[in-house]
This record gives C-alpha cells, structure tokens and sequence, in this order.
C-alpha cells in the first residue's frame, strides 16, 4: 500500500511548484524562419511568446554567419514583440576558439540582429579555463550590461564558473534526467541561474514528469523535446524541430502564476497538516 504521508507531501510539492516557480522556456531555435506555415516553427514559438517566458537561441550558422539574413531578421523582430527574448548562439570549442573570433562573432549579431544577450556554447567546466570564460563574459557585459549571458557546458560544473555567465546549464543530455542530482552549491542561488536541456523525451507524460523535477531541481530555465539525435556517433542537430506536445509544454509553463498571498496560506495550512499526521503516525506506531 502507498504511504499516504508521502502522496500528501507530493501534493505539497506540486503546490508549491504550480504557484511559485519561475519558469522560463530557453529554446535552441536551430531551425530557418521558413514563411511556410506548415514548416515556421519560428511562427509558433513567437505565438506562444504572449503566454509565457521564451528565450529563443538564435542560430543562422553555428553562429551569426557572414551577413544579416532577412528572414531572420523578420522572425527575430516578430518574436520580440510578442514578448520573447533572444540570445545569440557562439561556439567556443571548450576555451579553445580564439577569444578575438569568439567576440567578433558577438559584435556581428549585435550588428545584425536585435537580440537580448548570447549563448556560449561548448563551455569547458575545467576551472583552467574559466578566466577564459570570464574575460568573454566582461567584454559582452562591458559592450551591454543588460545582454544576459547563458554558458553551456552541458553538465555539472564548479561554483566559480557562475562569475562568468548569468546562467549556467548543468544538463544537456538524453537520458538518465530522472537519476540527476545537482550540486549542492546550486542551492544557494536562485533558479534563473541555471537551465536544463532535455531531449528524446518520447511523450507528454514523461515531459509533464521531467518539469516536476525541474522544479526540484532548482532551475528556472528548461526545454524538454523529444526530437533526438538519429546517430548519437553523428553530429546532427536534436534541436532542429519543436517537440510534438509543444502546445502542451507551453501550456504547462504558462499555467505557473506568481505565488499570492491566499497561496501561501495553504501551504501553510497544508505543513501544519502534514507535520500533524506525522506526529500521529509516529505515536500510532
């Protein structure tokens, strides 16, 4: 038989996460603005943009390319005034890639496009090269200091490495989401520090489950797809379309409101309850 004192405390856990979480999608657009509706899934993520928090990583050719594209530029704008945000996608090959190509590569977005920040991909979690990633970090925050600064080094990584980004991702990856523990340090920050990247995440199901530990897990950005890489041996793109239960995740976020008073209250309500029923559970026992 199932603990009922553990069925109450997933209730308050999912309580606590429907009212209080920040919740924000951070979405690898790397698929072209087609105008073929059938194809634009720039379309349907500035459509989502007026219900929920979006964050799009803008990606015309692992980086901003030669010249501004103009399909780009119509989708960026559009779904910038739908209230969606973007972040400009930037290769550094683990501290390798040159730092003077890697902030040329900024200054052509920011000649470009519109965009709200950048995404530093391929982010080596080896402390030897964070002053790397902290001058990169000063140059982008000295050129705008409103610009956000996403890292990726797709795993867990030192404490140091929050003095050269804004967010971190710990998680890109798809499989064993569910065995995940962040580090402990992450809990002294706030959620909008980090963000998770799940993929060949097979159904809504799985997806609705994966955004509860999400929330336990302290982060405030995610994205959850169940495209997939075809040859995990291959460098082909798992990022390429939306998933399947798109509307459903937008939907999922989007029902998160800011924790309110009357909320709070029943949470409360319901720990006063809780420790209640453990104390007499403990005295029956």
């Amino acid at each position: 038989m199932a603990n009922p004192l553990r069925r109450v405390g997933f209730g308050l856990a999912s309580l606590v996460f429907s009212i209080s979480a920040q919740a924000n999608l951070l979405v690898p657009a790397y698929f072209y603005p087609s105008f073929d509706p059938n194809q634009s899934y720039w379309d349907e993520m500035t459509s989502a943009a007026s219900k929920t928090a979006i964050t799009a990583i803008v990606n015309p050719n692992s980086g901003p390319g030669l010249v501004a594209n103009s399909d780009y530029t119509r989708a960026i704008n559009d779904f910038r005034s739908a209230g969606g945000k973007v972040v400009a996608y930037i290769p550094t090959n683990y501290g390798a890639r040159n730092q003077a190509d890697v902030l040329a590569d900024f200054a052509s977005y920011v000649s470009f496009y519109p965009i709200d920040g950048v995404f530093l991909d391929e982010m080596s979690n080896q402390t030897s090269t964070l002053g790397y990633y902290q001058a990169v970090y000063g140059a982008i925050k000295s050129a705008n200091a409103n610009y956000q600064v996403f890292a990726n080094p797709g795993m867990q990584t030192d404490e140091a490495f929050l003095s050269a980004a804004d967010v971190l991702v710990t998680y890109e990856n798809q499989t064993h989401y569910a065995a995940y523990t962040p580090e402990a340090w992450t809990a002294n920050y706030s959620a909008n520090h980090f963000a998770n990247l799940l993929y060949n995440v097979g159904n809504q199901q799985e997806m609705q489950a994966d955004l509860v530990q999400i929330s336990q897990n302290n982060v405030g950005y995610f994205y959850i797809t169940d495209d997939h890489l075809t040859n995990p041996n291959s460098l082909n793109n798992p990022w390429d379309t939306l998933p399947s239960y798109w509307n459903a995740e937008v939907q999922a976020v989007s029902s998160v409101p800011e924790p309110t008073n009357a909320a709070l209250m029943l949470i409360g309500l319901g720990l006063i309850g809780l420790t209640q029923s453990k104390r007499r559970a403990s005295a029956q026992s």
